[in-house]
């Protein structure tokens, strides 16, 4: 045998060998864990920051829907027991916060669409509902269908306790649909969905709203 090949072949070299290939396999192995470590800890990071701007979402939506019921209300109650200035101002600030919920209309339903679903999304602005004025079901007609029937009261079209029954049929809507999008949102979170992209509808068209009430 050649000195070389005792040389390969002798204790030293293999354990020194053995030495630099686990040290190699050590380090490959360290920076798999770092690696898969650094994703673990970014996904984490990224679903918190989702559940958070899902909460706080929902907090800015709750209190905005709140505003906008409890404004019309009073401008039902005005219609009854108020001097025309008051009603005046009651109404000068009722259409200030519908200005503002405009303003807000499709940000909200995008929001919905991207941390919940597309059928919350629908249950809140459907446009669909332009076709079904008496019967919306997407809240923000069934706001705009309250909206209508408390300004044909203080025209006089209709009694005003028929305005107030619409708006307390608002009232229940409004609970309803905060329940189900608050169930709808805390099931994506305790499922570890809010960060996989919600299921869309493809077949469903864009459309419009006629008005903005």
């Amino acid at each position: 045998m050649k000195p070389w090949q005792l040389f390969l072949n002798s204790s030293f070299v293999l354990l020194v060998s053995g030495f630099v290939l686990t040290t190699i396999l050590g380090g490959l192995l360290s920076l798999w864990f770092q690696r898969a470590s650094w994703k673990r800890q970014t996904r984490v990071d990224l679903f918190r920051k989702r559940y958070e701007e899902g909460t706080q979402f929902l907090d800015e939506l709750s209190d905005h829907i709140g505003k906008r019921f409890f404004a019309l209300q009073r401008f039902v109650w005005s219609l009854q027991n108020s001097t025309e200035e008051q009603r005046a101002n009651i109404e000068k600030e009722y259409f200030t916060i519908v200005a503002g919920w405009n303003a807000r209309l499709r940000t909200y339903r995008n929001k919905i669409r991207l941390l919940v679903s597309e059928e919350q999304a629908d249950r809140f602005l459907d446009y669909q509902d332009d076709y079904r004025p008496q019967d919306p079901q997407s809240l923000h007609y069934i706001l705009v269908k309250a909206h209508n029937a408390v300004v044909d009261a203080k025209k006089g079209k209709i009694e005003i306790a028929n305005a107030q029954r619409v708006v307390d049929e608002l009232n229940w809507a409004c609970s309803k649909f905060l329940e189900a999008l608050t169930t709808s949102f805390l099931e994506r979170a305790t499922t570890l969905q809010l960060l996989e992209p919600p299921e869309s509808r493809p077949d469903r068209p864009l459309r419009h709203p006629r008005n903005g009430t």
